[in-house]
């Protein structure tokens, strides 16, 4: 899709996204909102309330891409790259609010998996983008806030589904808190790899915010003390991987 089609179906698109997760909450949809559900899925992996704001420069980051790539400026083929990726995101966003409020969990699982791959996608498409103006900001910022956050999230519903098929620790027969460090560790090493790669500051920050989150709804818990603290340490190595030799340099 390309040039005026492309840009009015994104706008729709992000529309859609905007109203169907304000309608999760308002509604919610299948009498069941988010938090409820999950609430009923108790897992050492769930982080606290508050963590969940994140979805504020998530949502408004993508009204600034979808926006943006609407400009009649950026209508040329430039930007045409970036149309599947991006609708499925948002298609696959509403998909997944379906499936998990009408509590078909391992369905979520399948459609949150898609929903990674389809930003992993726009991701990497962006970032093939030659350097253009404020697009740092309107294209790449919105994308690794969202991917990273669904990275944890992943995650997490795949967590919850195994507690649904009744297995209340993790995969391997370990406990619930020992899964919950592993799980942190393991997004925190998905974190320095994106620092080192691609020097992504602003995923590593929504991982950090991800794993406070955890840490504040079970501060009791050592054993996920412990996985936040390394995970904390492994983002910071990514970030001395990815600007110290910079300042060496210098």
């Amino acid at each position: 899709m390309s040039g005026l089609p492309r840009q009015l179906i994104l706008l729709a698109a992000t529309l859609l996204t905007l109203v169907m997760n304000y309608l999760s909450n308002a509604l919610p949809l299948f009498g069941n909102s988010n938090k409820e559900v999950s609430d009923a899925l108790p897992n050492a992996f769930t982080p606290a309330g508050l963590t969940f704001a994140v979805w504020g420069p998530i949502f408004l980051g993508l009204a600034v891409f979808a926006v943006y790539q609407a400009l009649p400026a950026q209508r040329g083929p430039r930007l045409d790259r970036l149309f599947w990726a991006f609708l499925l995101a948002n298609l696959l966003n509403a998909g997944w609010l379906l499936a998990f409020q009408s509590l078909r969990y391992g369905l979520s699982v399948v459609v949150m998996l898609a929903l990674l791959g389809s930003l992993v996608w726009l991701y990497v498409s962006v970032r093939d983008l030659p350097p253009h103006g404020a697009e740092v900001w309107t294209l790449q910022l919105p994308v690794s806030l969202y991917l990273a956050w669904i990275s944890v999230a992943t995650m997490a519903n795949i967590t919850a589904y195994l507690v649904s098929a009744g297995v209340t620790g993790g995969l391997l027969g370990l406990s619930a808190a020992t899964w919950s460090a592993v799980l942190v560790v393991i997004a925190a090493l998905l974190g320095t790899f994106f620092m080192w790669r691609f020097r992504d500051v602003a995923f590593a920050v929504v991982l950090a915010w991800a794993f406070l989150g955890v840490y504040l709804a079970r501060p009791e818990v050592l054993t996920v003390t412990v996985g936040v603290v390394l995970a904390l340490l492994a983002l910071v190595v990514g970030a001395a991987l990815a600007f110290l030799p910079r300042l060496t340099l210098r």
